[in-house]
């Protein structure tokens, strides 16, 4: 099943599983992760491509069923096949993209399904997408059923072609597992999806479409050749630039791989960068950029390849790219916490390496609120509604104002307190010296980092008394006449209960809880 040469697009595709397992081996920061931004956009367009090409030869085929029904029949027939599965398997890819997204960004189906990876907040996030794709322990996730559609998938597409082709087809979309280091073995489930960040798992996934729309024209290809018609050529070419990282410390290299989508094997690209010649390529005839920025700012690349196109004619494509060069500099952020919380004041610094704290203005812009500059790079964010909000920073310098990007961040309400009584929570037993004792009620906010206080504005205490079950409504937090009454008829093994307990927080939110507790 896997013998034969590789095909052009299939060596295209080996070559964006060497970028992205080069990616997947440095640590994630936040550049890498623009950088699977990047390259997650260059496949979708790239899987266009491919769709396009495919669209190009079952048109072809049905051309051929009308000029020769009979000789065309069975391979037509076949390509529908082909069709059915090839989108089938496709579709479920992009649900679970769908799925992974929702489940890290905690957003609807409709949302997420409108989300492209630039626009995704929890590029960093792992744990929801890792348990989704390999469960809690590495196995039994969506990974796991996806090892086993994609092997349904090629089997498929090998029973339309002949014994003798289907030996020398290589279809890609490779399932083995990698190869044992120490003890362990890794699985093809693991290495693909274990413990790696949303961006990265969307990335692998988008490069497995690339591979079923590969795979599915390969088999095309097959198709039409079997009826003696000759293979259709790529129709159109685009250049296509994945950076090694979008963000470079000056003195450091920026390195680049240029390439043409979709492109003819025995062709080497002509690519001239900035007005320079580049001649250097790798083992899968891209072209690599590389330069050393000498000062700060945006550093522009503009790339112009020239192709021969199907017909044989010269064809010259452009493509464009902007990093940015900064000085060295450490920058340590919270990676989690890009939540404001309503009510409270909200601490955050804000820095752009390279630059003067004193010359770093910020505001806060999309939610009703307001931003207090304690000193220079550290503010106090205090929201009043909203459900995100961005903070636009712009640094000043000689005049000039230079917009640094706006950071997005969700915006929530401070969550639940807990009913408390002498310390003990819901569920929890107590005396009937404790509960005499008590004297009053009161709601704590438990894991939560930031000071906020919730004040109980009534409740109703509720307990069973020979046989009957008697409440006391009270205003405030305190016990009053009528409840320390019925507490003094309450017996050891009953429960008391509180509800309809109204506790006000510091965003002005009412919060109506309940809690009950056992007589010891």
């Amino acid at each position: 099943m896997s013998g034969g040469k590789e095909t052009p697009r299939q060596k295209m595709i080996g070559m964006m599983y060497l970028v992205l397992t080069a990616l997947l081996a440095l640590n994630v920061s936040k550049e890498i992760l623009e950088a699977f931004v990047v390259m997650n956009t260059g496949l979708l367009k790239t899987d266009k491509n491919f769709e396009a090409n495919n669209g190009l030869l079952y048109n072809s085929l049905k051309g051929q069923l009308e000029l020769d029904p009979v000789r065309a029949k069975v391979p037509y027939e076949n390509s529908q096949k082909v069709k059915k599965w090839s989108d089938e398997l496709h579709q479920y890819v992009a649900e679970i993209k769908s799925e992974l997204i929702q489940a890290e960004e905690q957003v609807s189906k409709e949302i997420a399904d409108t989300l492209d990876l630039s626009r995704v907040n929890s590029k960093d996030k792992y744990d929801n997408c890792t348990r989704i794709m390999c469960g809690e322990t590495g196995t039994g996730g969506k990974a796991s059923e996806l090892k086993e559609k994609i092997n349904g998938f090629k089997k498929n597409l090998l029973s339309v072609l002949s014994p003798e082709v289907s030996k020398s087809t290589t279809l890609g979309l490779d399932t083995e597992d990698p190869p044992r280091k120490g003890v362990e073995k890794e699985t093809w489930e693991t290495n693909k999806f274990y413990h790696l960040p949303l961006a990265a798992q969307i990335s692998v996934l988008s490069q497995m479409q690339t591979e079923i729309r590969n795979a599915e024209g390969t088999v095309l290809n097959e198709l039409f050749k079997s009826i003696g018609a000759k293979t259709i050529k790529v129709d159109k070419l685009a250049a296509q630039m994945i950076p090694s990282s979008s963000v470079v410390t000056i003195g450091d290299e920026f390195s680049a791989k240029i390439f043409v989508a979709a492109f003819n094997s025995s062709m080497t690209p002509d690519v001239t960068v900035n007005g320079r010649q580049i001649t250097e390529t790798d083992e899968t005839g891209s072209v690599i950029f590389k330069s050393k920025p000498t000062s700060e700012g945006a550093q522009k690349i503009k790339a112009s390849v020239k192709f021969i196109n199907a017909e044989g004619v010269e064809e010259v494509s452009d493509v464009e790219y902007e990093y940015m060069a900064i000085k060295p500099a450490a920058v340590v952020s919270p990676t989690s916490m890009n939540v404001f919380y309503i009510g409270v004041d909200n601490p955050v610094s804000v820095s752009v390496p390279g630059s003067d704290p004193t010359k770093i203005e910020a505001s806060i812009a999309g939610a009703p609120g307001k931003m207090t500059k304690v000193k220079a790079g550290e503010y106090v964010i205090n929201v009043t509604g909203g459900t995100k909000c961005t903070i636009p920073v712009v640094v000043k310098s000689d005049g000039k104002s230079s917009s640094m990007g706006a950071p997005e961040f969700r915006i929530k309400r401070i969550p639940d307190p807990t009913p408390m009584l002498l310390g003990k929570k819901s569920g929890e037993s107590l005396s009937l010296g404790e509960l005499k004792s008590a004297g009053y009620l009161s709601a704590v906010l438990e894991n939560f980092d930031f000071k906020a206080n919730f004040t109980i504005q009534s409740f109703e205490f509720g307990a069973n008394i020979g046989g009957f079950y008697k409440t006391a409504q009270v205003q405030g937090n305190r016990f009053d006449a009528g409840v320390e009454s019925l507490l003094k008829q309450v017996k050891p093994g009953g429960k008391i209960f509180f509800s309809d307990i109204r506790a006000k927080g510091p965003d002005g939110t009412i919060r109506t809880l309940t809690a009950q507790f056992s007589v010891k």
